[in-house]
């Protein structure tokens, strides 16, 4: 083939490309006159070819950015290159569209800058999500983030406006990849189409029907692969109307274990049959036992949550909507629900948070309990803000241990130094530590707020074990077993005194 007609083919298969690129692709001359514009750039401005080249770039170019134009032109001219700058333009309709734009001078034979080729992408529907989620920061975002299930939120039109760091996780996408995309992307097998509003009922109806216990099926990562998942759906109320929040859970891990209990139980059957009458009872016994702690574990993670969730949210929405119609007795009635669930759901995330203590491996560190300390005191100024706390803080020592698992322990000593301090018009709480037996630490938290009754002390550090109403101080009865289950998993303890009116002083001492 002669050099000539390689050429021709070169340039005839970078125009095949340049045609096909969903970005807009075009070039213009150092004085904005466009030159070239392939297919995309049709479709994203508005303008057929034959309109705009030999136009000026102003005809895109809202009337306020003119002079951006220039001072881009002025960085070509420079020998320059522009990569990925968001600006905004104006659609053939009079529409405006967010548009990441990458601009790099074109030569001629001599090495002088003749022209600019410009490639743009729309970004309206990413930069739509970011607003989205500036929106829904605040109130929504810090809760999707620390959800430990994949959480992706779904408009009317079935295109994802927010999702979480999980969610990424599991479908193996970054976020951007994402955002604005098809919510079918990672939901096969008909489902997804179930998350959208058929347009002639609300969103709220069309999911009062596929609201549940959870649904499971198959979802798709960015390599194709599928895995088994477990979705629940709950509406979302904003100022785009009702989306739809689906909380996906990876159960690969729940099925390969159901899949060896259900292998191991055939097996224990098989040697039952070989087994004295003694044995086989115990056995039996066993079984029933895994069976009912699997039943409870499943109960808690998903009958129970599940619901709850969207017991909530539809309190939520009615509270919203129709709560300054109700009478009195009513708005009361609604009140008392709403706080009824939301301790429900207090109550089951403190219960997973304890057992789930039993199974942590412990990864010990060298922790520096001055910045946790510190860390809890500023977490919980709110809380002071409109009063009056006096706080004496010893210098703390450095001690081996799980770092997260010890803040737990801190966390619920400080919080409860802090309630049960509220009644005083100055409350005082010593945080401090001694030697102990042994070459043990001591760390204490001591307080001059309600105390306790010593005949009690036995039921304190135990599961919904509570020694005031919740009249008196809120709480789970949770906060205290957590820190004795950790303490003594480190091969510490813990232990209290206090006195009814005089405050309390907890203290847990930690093998150094």
């Amino acid at each position: 083939m002669s050099q000539a007609n390689s050429t021709l083919v070169a340039e005839t298969l970078m125009m095949a490309i340049v045609d096909s690129s969903d970005d807009a692709i075009y070039s213009k001359l150092l004085d904005g006159t466009i030159l070239s514009w392939n297919r995309a750039a049709e479709i994203i401005y508005g303008y057929t070819a034959s309109e705009a080249i030999g136009q000026p770039m102003s005809l895109v170019v809202p009337p306020e950015r003119h002079q951006e134009v220039q001072d881009l032109l002025q960085q070509i001219r420079q020998g320059d290159r522009v990569k990925h700058f968001e600006t905004v333009r104006e659609r053939k309709d009079g529409s405006r569209i967010d548009v990441s734009v990458t601009l790099s001078p074109v030569m001629d034979a001599q090495g002088k800058i003749t022209a600019c080729s410009v490639i743009a992408r729309d970004i309206t529907v990413r930069k739509d999500a970011e607003k989205h989620l500036e929106q829904m920061e605040g109130r929504y975002r810090g809760l999707l983030e620390a959800a430990p299930d994949g959480m992706v939120v779904v408009n009317q039109g079935g295109k994802i406006v927010l999702l979480n760091a999980q969610a990424e996780k599991h479908f193996g996408y970054r976020r951007d990849e994402l955002l604005g995309q098809k919510v079918t992307n990672i939901i096969p097998e008909g489902f997804a189409e179930r998350l959208i509003a058929d347009g002639t009922r609300s969103a709220a109806e069309a999911l009062a029907q596929q609201i549940g216990t959870g649904i499971e099926l198959n979802g798709r990562r960015k390599d194709g692969t599928e895995f088994p998942i477990e979705i629940m759906l709950s509406p979302l109320e904003s100022t785009e109307g009702i989306l739809v929040t689906a909380a996906i859970r990876d159960i690969t891990e729940r099925k390969r274990a159901e899949r060896e209990i259900l292998a191991l139980n055939r097996d224990l059957e098989r040697r039952v049959e070989l087994r004295t009458a003694e044995l086989s009872c115990a056995m039996r016994g066993l079984s029933e036992s895994v069976k009912e702690l699997e039943s409870f574990s499943y109960s808690v993670s998903h009958d129970l949550r599940a619901p709850l969730r969207h017991l909530d949210g539809f309190l939520t929405l009615l509270y919203k909507k129709s709560y300054s119609t109700l009478d009195d007795s009513a708005k009361h009635y609604v009140d008392c629900a709403l706080q009824a669930s939301q301790r429900m759901g207090r109550l089951i995330d403190d219960l997973l948070q304890f057992s789930r203590l039993g199974r942590s491996e412990i990864r010990k560190m060298q922790v520096d309990l001055n910045l946790i300390v510190n860390q809890i005191r500023k977490e919980l100024e709110p809380e002071t803000r409109d009063r009056q706390v006096v706080w004496k803080l010893d210098i703390l020592p450095n001690v081996p241990a799980d770092e997260g698992m010890l803040r737990q322990v801190l966390e619920n000593l400080i919080g409860n130094a802090l309630k049960f301090t509220r009644r005083r018009p100055v409350a005082e709480i010593e945080i401090g530590s001694e030697p102990g037996p042994n070459g043990e630490v001591v760390i204490f938290v001591r307080d001059n707020g309600a105390g306790f009754d010593a005949q009690y002390y036995n039921k304190m550090f135990q599961v919904f074990q509570r020694l005031h109403s919740d009249q008196e101080f809120e709480g789970t009865g949770i906060g205290l077993a957590i820190a004795r289950r950790v303490v003594e998993r480190h091969g510490g303890r813990i232990w209290a005194e206090g006195i009814v009116g005089k405050g309390a002083s907890f203290y847990f001492a930690l093998p150094s």
